[in-house]
């Protein structure tokens, strides 16, 4: 789920990729009087950080499709080439590398004020911990990127994962598992309202009763943020449980969380064969916000099924995370709820979205991919 288009799909975020490039050239070029060498350093780390977002965001919804990565260029060229899934991952993490540097030399505050949803966010050393976690993020899926077809593992992009986990805001305390950076939404004249908002007496937005259903009784999550009302049906499934995680068209939406954090040093504790260490992680959540007893599971696969059940219930309506994890984990189609996610009335879920029709066309319809 993600701010940026239809149920935050994030199909198409390339016009916020070209405002990053103006704007990644206008500050380099930016003489001393406007923004001095400081400020010109934290404005590029900013502005990069977010870029780099963007392009995590398309490779997660397009992944075998692939993506575009040099699209700096003049509008009237050609498009530019489909790169495959992981050069685009690898690009990111290159670019949040380098905005990694721009931040670290970027003194002690921006040039410019940071939305609310940034508050503990909002100067160089702070913000560098968000863009360490999103580099966390990509690393695992860089990490797990066979492991579907042939269960390998990249044990060096495993490290490079912990590394940006220590570097992040990630956290074990219990108080601080919703902390992080969030999307801001206003009724104010000229900004978005949040797309996920509905009012609950007449709200389309329904949870599948599979989320219900594939619970363990008495989690506390299901029963905080899913109420029943009156059931509708859409496309022939009938639900009665409406979500309440945005009580207002202002209500943030997460980027990402310390929870999420915790899930990803737990997968990538699990990847280096640490199945006790990456469960106590999941645990945590289990306990803390599931209130449910401590999961006493062991070996590879009935952790890995419990730390993926354990995300899926801790980031509901605020996360793509389950639908990622089990494509990444080879369970969209091949393991059963609540760890996989197997078929819906007879259909198979998707493992990926697919080139938009405009752009296909813009391309003559050759989708073919480059990969180095």
């Amino acid at each position: 789920i993600n701010s940026s288009d239809f149920l935050g799909s994030a199909l198409w975020p390339y016009a916020g990729i070209r405002l990053a490039n103006i704007g990644i050239g206008g500050v380099t070029n930016a003489p001393a009087s406007v923004l001095s060498p400081e400020q010109q350093q934290a404005t590029l780390g900013f502005i990069r950080t977010i870029k780099a977002l963007m392009y995590l965001r398309i490779v997660e919804a397009r992944d075998t499709a692939g993506a575009p990565i040099n699209v700096d260029i003049p509008a009237t060229d050609p498009p530019a080439p489909l790169s495959c899934a992981n050069d685009v991952h690898q690009y990111v993490s290159a670019l949040l590398d380098s905005a990694a540097t721009n931040l670290s030399a970027g003194g002690s505050s921006f040039p410019f004020v940071l939305p609310p949803g940034f508050t503990g966010f909002d100067d160089p050393t702070s913000f560098l911990t968000f863009n360490r976690a999103l580099a966390a993020k990509n690393d695992v899926y860089i990490a797990f990127r066979d492991f579907a077809a042939s269960g390998t593992i990249d044990n060096g992009a495993l490290t490079a994962a912990s590394t940006a986990l220590a570097a992040s805001f990630v956290s074990s305390d219990p108080g601080d598992l919703n902390n992080g950076p969030s999307h801001d939404f206003s009724t104010n004249s000229g900004d978005a309202v949040n797309p996920l908002f509905e009012n609950p007496a007449s709200t389309v937005f329904r949870a599948n009763p599979r989320v219900v259903n594939e619970a363990d009784p008495g989690d506390q999550r299901v029963a905080t943020i899913i109420i029943t009302g009156s059931p509708i049906t859409q496309s022939g499934l009938t639900s009665t449980f409406i979500y309440v995680v945005y009580s207002s068209p202002s209500s943030q939406m997460k980027i990402i969380s310390d929870k999420e954090l915790l899930m990803i040093q737990a997968e990538v504790l699990w990847g280096q064969g640490n199945y006790p260490g990456a469960l106590a992680l999941s645990n945590i959540l289990r306990v803390n916000e599931g209130g449910l007893s401590a999961s006493t599971a062991s070996g590879a696969g009935p952790v890995l099924d419990e730390l993926l059940k354990q995300k899926r219930y801790s980031l509901l309506w605020t996360s793509p995370d389950r639908w990622l994890d089990a494509r990444l984990f080879g369970k969209l189609n091949g393991a059963a709820p609540p760890a996989g996610v197997g078929q819906e009335r007879g259909f198979d879920p998707i493992q990926n979205f697919p080139i938009p029709f405009n752009e296909a066309s813009a391309r003559s319809g050759d989708l073919t991919q480059t990969c180095s």
